[in-house]
């Protein structure tokens, strides 16, 4: 699978994630607060377990005081997810105006190709993050899986937007070098033997015109 179809198959998951996650907002807010819980807690126990190996390098209370926190703060997000969404709710727009402004930026400065989509993708976060702060804190409770579900779409898009569009750039590159091959392989062989014909040919007849000057000289001997 090249470049361009990896694109464009994984702008398409996430454009159905992003449907998804529209079509199910306020569940998916909460999905979203327990499934960073979840992750917290597991990061927390493998912390505590790295730690645990390395008890004889002194690496077990560095590792297991990171992990401890991480679990403590998992189970305190699970208890009150409602509550915890105001918080999250401020770290995404937060994270949703810096990525859309890191998006915006580097898709101006460098320019490379389908540079306009990563610059589309990026303005849409920064609105996003606007809409966010504005109607805070009561958007806690839908703008998460709203926010995200949009960003997933116009995320989605976009790469299958980039997709298209190397996928034409690499079909222009590749007609552009068959055009400036001389010829094909076909062409080359037949050019070769119909010089070879040719060539045969004006030999047989330069062959018999020989012959029949040996047996017709051009001029007889003058008796005097």
């Amino acid at each position: 699978m090249g470049k361009s179809s990896r694109l464009i198959l994984t702008g398409t998951i996430y454009s159905v994630l992003g449907l998804i996650a529209l079509s199910f907002a306020g569940v998916t807010t909460l999905a979203a607060v327990l499934t960073l819980a979840a992750v917290l807690v597991v990061a927390g126990i493998a912390q505590v377990a790295y730690g645990i190996q390395g008890v004889r390098t002194g690496q077990l209370w560095p590792h297991a005081i990171l992990g401890c926190l991480a679990i403590v703060a998992g189970i305190i997000i699970a208890r009150d997810p409602y509550v915890n969404t105001m918080l999250f709710t401020a770290i995404i727009g937060f994270m949703l105006l810096v990525g859309g402004l890191a998006k915006v930026i580097g898709a101006a400065v460098e320019r490379s190709t389908g540079w306009g989509y990563y610059f589309l993708n990026g303005v849409v976060s920064m609105i996003l993050a606007a809409v966010i702060f504005n109607s805070y804190p009561y958007s806690a409770y839908w703008a998460i899986g709203t926010f995200v579900g949009v960003d997933l779409l116009v995320g989605g898009l976009s790469l299958v937007g980039l997709g298209y569009t190397l996928r034409q750039t690499r079909q222009e590159a590749v007609q552009n070098m068959n055009s400036m091959l001389p010829e094909t392989y076909d062409e080359i062989e037949y050019e070769y033997f119909h010089k070879q014909n040719a060539q045969r040919d004006d030999d047989r007849s330069g062959g018999g015109k020989e012959k029949k000057r040996d047996k017709d000289p051009d001029e007889s001997p003058t008796i005097h």
